[in-house]
């Protein structure tokens, strides 16, 4: 991990709270369009967003929990037994991520002015990225929950990421990343699929 922080990331600011890093990363979308969460569990960090926008935000969760084994945590981990409680402006749209989206896509033309990868997995990080890639713009900021600084991070988050990035030639950087926790933020660049 601190050898891909040094090589990559030197330039961006740290940050040891959560709260903070949201904030510090909200405070630079100057893209316009869709805020979007994947992964609202109990929903803390979409109340912090939410709390910090004027925008729609929209909530993305089975509310089941993980569908597959991840760092330590057995299937159906996080799953919420009631909806959390949210500000107004936080519209939820319940299900899985394949199941969910491209019916919203449809609806909602706009490009990502901010996007939260809260997803743990691989898997479905992926769909994300196969559904989503085509509306990150220059100026799209990307937070991700978990990134790095943790047992096997290369295969999840970061990993679909990754391939997501040589697949379509995007080309980003870093923004912000806690030292902390696992969070890491990203502003895209240029995307030639979009």
């Amino acid at each position: 991990t601190l050898e891909y922080v040094k090589a990559n990331m030197v330039d961006a600011p740290y940050f040891e709270k959560h709260p903070e890093l949201v904030k510090y990363v909200l405070d630079r979308v100057e893209a316009t369009g869709l805020y979007l969460e994947f992964g609202v569990g109990r929903g803390k960090s979409m109340r912090w967003i939410a709390a910090a926008v004027d925008s729609t935000v929209h909530g993305f969760d089975s509310f089941e929990g993980i569908q597959e084994h991840w760092n330590g945590n057995p299937i159906g981990a996080f799953a919420q037994k009631k909806m959390p409680k949210v500000p107004a402006n936080v519209e939820f749209h319940v299900g899985y991520f394949d199941a969910t989206l491209p019916a919203f896509l449809e609806s909602h033309p706009e490009p990502i002015a901010f996007l939260h990868v809260d997803c743990d997995l691989y898997s479905s990080t992926v769909t994300l990225f196969d559904l989503l890639g085509t509306r990150l713009q220059p100026g799209s900021i990307i937070l991700f929950d978990e990134y790095y600084n943790f047992h096997r991070w290369q295969q999840h988050e970061f990993k679909a990421f990754q391939e997501f990035v040589a697949k379509s030639g995007m080309t980003y950087e870093y923004i912000a990343y806690s030292v902390t926790g696992q969070q890491a933020a990203v502003r895209v660049l240029d995307n030639p699929t979009r």
